[in-house]
């Protein structure tokens, strides 16, 4: 049974590893659709980049986490 609880685990981690990843991609496509739509796309990106300097990713991916729990 510890094998399959490892396996398990791990497919939990990679499942919560994937769906981070999906929001992050569909929020972004979220925001760049934004952009294109304001007319002015290329000065909305560059005020987005310079507003929100990269994050620590890893407090957000915990945070995500926490208030996401995957059952297998």
């Amino acid at each position: 049974m510890d094998e399959d609880e490892k396996v398990i685990s791990r497919l939990e981690k990679q499942i919560k590893q994937l769906d981070w990843r999906l929001k992050a991609v569909e929020k972004e496509q979220r925001l760049i659709r934004e952009d294109i739509l304001s007319g002015e796309p290329i000065e909305r990106i560059k005020k987005r980049l310079l507003i929100n300097p990269e994050e620590n990713y890893d407090e957000t991916r915990k945070k995500i986490d926490k208030e996401i729990k995957i059952r297998v």
